[in-house]
């Protein structure tokens, strides 16, 4: 499979590969990719490409009530600990239960 430019439509040979604008997404071949597309200097195979999605956020911790002294949900998993109860949970993070010796 040959690429092929999108500025000046020029086929590459065996092998050649074209880089690509992040703004306009076109195979450019090295002369067009430095006289730049789309009213912009190409940003350089896709860095800092405005289309990209960034990662989502991380899930915030949901608050506990003070008073609570039990298993948070079902996704919390017991751990051996010197506490009476040790639950470790993606959500709400490592709750003790119980005083340690």
């Amino acid at each position: 499979m040959f690429d092929a430019c999108g500025g000046c439509e020029r086929r590459g040979t065996a092998g050649e590969v074209f880089d690509w604008c992040a703004h306009c997404e076109l195979s450019l071949c090295p002369g067009c990719l430095q006289r730049g597309c789309c009213g912009s200097v190409p940003a350089d195979s896709g860095r800092g490409a405005p289309r990209e999605l960034p990662d989502p956020p991380p899930p915030e911790r949901e608050a506990l009530p003070e008073d609570f002294g039990g298993r948070c949900c079902t996704r919390a998993r017991a751990v051996a600990c010197s506490c009476a109860f040790h639950w470790v949970c993606t959500r709400h993070g490592d709750l003790h239960v119980g005083t340690h010796d």
